[in-house]
């Protein structure tokens, strides 16, 4: 029987003020469950988080809590760097990897401690956190981090019944995907058409993703649909190879 329904649920999702992230919201309220969305730049529906201040992160989750028991967290915060690696110096370095890499540890390791025993933490990584290419390389290596730490966290938290999970998004309709564009576009000299042309050309299924399509991949892993899935790295890319 499907049991994707997520009545009783109480999700916690960072990064919610993106596109992916309002996704992601929309999809577990529209499945029943009641969502705290969490952002830096908070508004009337978000709660306002800075995911690189454990401090911010433990308050927030805290707060959450107190509006009901928290089942389940969802991180899907995130910032992009596209460009030469001759051409990164240490201040973007750290900003990525504090925002994609500790980020998602402070969120993890802060889930851990108010989520109940049998809840769910999923961390969005990215299909470039398990290929990479030429000026992806800061990028791909916060995001590859991510899925070191989800293999980690499963083992650790599952005698808890808490299950750890990635999901990583090929190429996905959102502003963060046209900013690659635009940025791949300067650093190479190729015109912005045909590098999105590219992207659609290496997908099979001859189109980017939608962000719907991501948020139900992070729903079905809260769900009991997904009671034994743990550990794991959900490709959500068309099967772009």
């Amino acid at each position: 029987m499907m049991s994707t329904g997520l009545d009783g649920h109480h999700a916690v999702v960072s990064g919610a003020a993106g596109t992916l992230g309002r996704s992601i919201c929309d999809e577990f309220e529209r499945r029943g469950a009641v969502v705290t969305p969490l952002d830096i730049e908070g508004t009337a529906r978000e709660h306002l988080c800075d995911v690189t201040d454990e401090s911010s992160v433990a308050r927030t989750l805290e707060v959450a809590s107190a509006r009901a028991p928290v089942t389940d967290v969802v991180h899907a915060a995130g910032a992009l760097s596209v460009g030469p690696v001759l051409e990164l110096d240490a201040a973007e370095i750290r900003r990525i990897l504090d925002v994609n890499l500790l980020g998602a540890f402070l969120v993890a390791k802060q889930s851990a401690t108010f989520l109940a025993d049998g809840g769910t933490i999923t961390l969005v990584s990215s299909q470039a956190g398990v290929r990479s290419g030429a000026y992806w390389s800061l990028y791909s290596a916060s995001k590859a981090g991510v899925l070191r730490l989800v293999e980690s966290l499963a083992v650790e938290l599952g005698p808890r019944g808490i299950r750890v999970n990635a999901v990583c998004p090929g190429s996905v309709d959102t502003p963060m995907m046209r900013e690659s564009v635009t940025e791949l576009s300067r650093h190479t000299g190729t015109p912005k058409a045909s590098i999105s042309e590219n992207y659609r050309a290496g997908i099979p299924l001859g189109r980017l993703a939608q962000p719907a399509e991501i948020a139900t991949v992070c729903a079905f892993l809260a769900s009991e649909d997904a009671s034994f899935v743990n550990g794991t790295a959900i490709e959500v890319d068309g099967g772009e190879l």
